[in-house]
C-alpha cells in the first residue's frame, strides 16, 4: 500500500511540474535566458553568480549588511535609526537590489512561484548559520489582508515559511497572525508613513499556539522594518517568548 501511495505522489509531482512548465516558461527569472528544466533552478548561472548576497558581515540584530571593519554599538546604521527593535535577531540572504529585487517582484506581482522554493532553500541555508535558529519552535509568515490574498491567490511569505519548514522540520503557523487593515503597499510610502501605515494592522488570532514559544517571523523583504516590527509586537503582546525574523532580501 505504501508503494502505491508513493507512486501516486510521484505521479502528482510529475503532473504538477508539467503544468507549472506550461504556465511558466522555463527561462531565467533574472534575465530571461533559457534554463535546463531538469536542474530545478529559476536562475541561470550568470544571474545566480550576480545575486547581491549579504556575506558574513551582517548585523546580528536587524540582518542588514555591515562593512568588514564595522564595530561598536553604532556600527549598524539601520539599528541606529530605531529606538529599539521588538525582535531579537534577523537573517537575510541578499540586498534588495538587482537580481534579488527582480526575483521578489516576479514572485509577488507576476505570480511566478518558481522563485519561492529557491528563496526558501537559500534562506534556510542562512538560518542554519545562526546560533539562535535551533531554539525556534514555530514559523509564522507575515499575513496578507484577505483582499490582497484573493487578488494574488497566495501569500509569498507563507510559501517561504513552508519551504523552510520542509527543510528544517519546524512547524508553520500560517494563521497565527491576521492583517486587520487593508493597507497601502509599503513600497509606495516613505519611512515615516510606512510605520504609520502598519500601526495596529496586525492581531494575534491564536495566542495559545505562540504563548511561551520562540517564534520565527518570515517575510520576503525587509526595508525599514516597519512591517516585521508591527508583527513582532503583536506576537510578543500575545505571549510569544521571543521573536526572530527571516527575510530573503534586506
Amino acid at each position: 500500500m505504501a508503494e502505491v501511495f508513493g507512486r501516486l505522489a510521484a505521479g502528482a509531482r510529475h503532473l504538477g511540474g508539467a503544468l507549472l512548465d506550461l504556465v511558466y516558461p522555463q527561462d531565467c527569472i533574472g534575465c530571461g535566458a533559457g534554463l535546463v528544466v531538469s536542474d530545478g533552478s529559476c536562475l541561470c548561472d550568470a544571474c545566480r553568480a550576480a545575486l547581491p548576497r549579504i556575506g558574513r558581515w551582517q548585523c546580528p540584530h536587524c540582518g542588514d549588511e555591515l562593512g568588514p571593519y564595522a564595530g561598536g554599538e553604532g556600527a549598524c546604521r539601520s539599528c541606529a535609526r530605531h529606538k529599539g527593535l521588538y525582535f531579537r535577531g534577523a537573517a537575510a540572504v541578499c540586498r534588495y537590489e538587482d537580481v534579488a529585487r527582480q526575483m521578489v517582484w516576479k514572485l509577488k506581482y507576476r505570480g511566478d512561484i518558481r522563485a519561492a522554493p529557491w528563496m526558501g532553500r537559500e534562506l534556510c541555508g542562512k538560518l542554519v548559520e545562526k546560533d539562535w535558529f535551533p531554539q525556534v519552535e514555530a514559523l509564522v509568515p507575515v499575513p496578507l489582508h484577505w483582499r490582497r490574498r484573493v487578488q494574488r491567490r497566495f501569500n509569498q511569505s507563507e510559501l517561504l515559511a513552508r519551504a523552510i519548514s520542509r527543510l528544517s522540520g519546524k512547524e508553520v503557523l500560517p494563521r497565527a497572525l491576521q492583517r486587520t487593515k487593508h493597507t497601502t503597499p509599503q513600497v509606495a510610502l516613505d519611512r515615516t508613513r510606512r510605520a504609520e501605515n502598519v500601526e495596529g494592522a496586525f492581531r494575534l488570532r491564536r495566542p495559545k499556539r505562540v504563548k511561551g514559544r520562540v517564534v520565527l517571523l518570515v517575510d520576503d523583504v525587509m526595508t525599514t522594518g516597519a512591517t516585521v516590527e508591527a508583527c513582532s509586537l503583536a506576537l510578543l503582546d500575545g505571549g510569544a517568548k521571543t521573536v526572530y525574523v527571516a527575510v530573503y532580501a534586506r
